[in-house]
């Protein structure tokens, strides 16, 4: 085995593991304005996806190119997500204060809301990364491929929800957590996520 060979196994995947690298610090440091989380998932789902698409590609390159094109209606979306957020947290608080028989009616519309709100957040971006249109006509795209799928939408929900779930509770493993997460954690959860999203994505590409 020739270990200096381009095609040898171990040098494809120490290849593959930086630009998983690479994109994960990128995410997280143009995430630390708060208001580009929208715009840097965009571009990490676009990497994401292309790596499934093409391969290989510069992760530096298209991380950057997606996040300029992409950035405004990434925004605007992440935005609309913050405020949904905080007015279903602001039910939750209101729900407190009603009568036992109303209060377990509205707990469960209320937990309907926040996964519907889940899922959409969860696709959006991908949607946005792998489609130009106007953002209105993304939005459904987005609830077009939630409802096409369900299956993958529990698959999609569970790579991304679980891992986070176990790093919060897991006190005694939380350190290793931590440096998976800060070493490819983030990345590695969209490509997994984008395995499910490029075959739902893929017959609308040509050839």
């Amino acid at each position: 085995m020739n270990l200096f060979n381009e095609d040898n196994f171990l040098n494809q995947f120490f290849l593959f593991m930086g630009k998983l690298i690479a994109l994960n610090l990128l995410w997280m440091i143009t995430c630390i304005p708060v208001i580009t989380i929208g715009a840097s998932t965009t571009a990490l789902f676009y990497c994401t996806l292309k790596l499934h698409k093409d391969k290989d590609i510069s992760a530096w390159k298209f991380f950057w190119k997606s996040f300029r094109s992409n950035f405004l209606q990434s925004t605007a979306i992440w935005v609309l997500i913050l405020v949904a957020a905080a007015l279903l947290w602001l039910e939750r608080i209101a729900i407190g204060t009603m009568p036992q028989s109303m209060k377990q009616i509205f707990t469960y519309v209320l937990a309907a809301a926040g996964l519907f709100l889940l899922l959409v957040t969860l696709y959006i971006f991908p949607t946005i990364a792998a489609f130009e249109n106007k953002l209105s006509k993304l939005i459904s795209h987005t609830l077009y491929f939630i409802f096409r799928q369900p299956g993958y939408a529990v698959a999609v929900t569970a790579i991304t929800c679980l891992p986070m779930y176990f790093t919060l509770v897991d006190a005694e493993l939380f350190p290793i957590y931590l440096f998976v997460w800060l070493l490819c954690g983030f990345s590695l959860t969209a490509y997994a996520d984008s395995w499910f999203l490029w075959r739902l994505f893929r017959p609308f590409f040509k050839e």
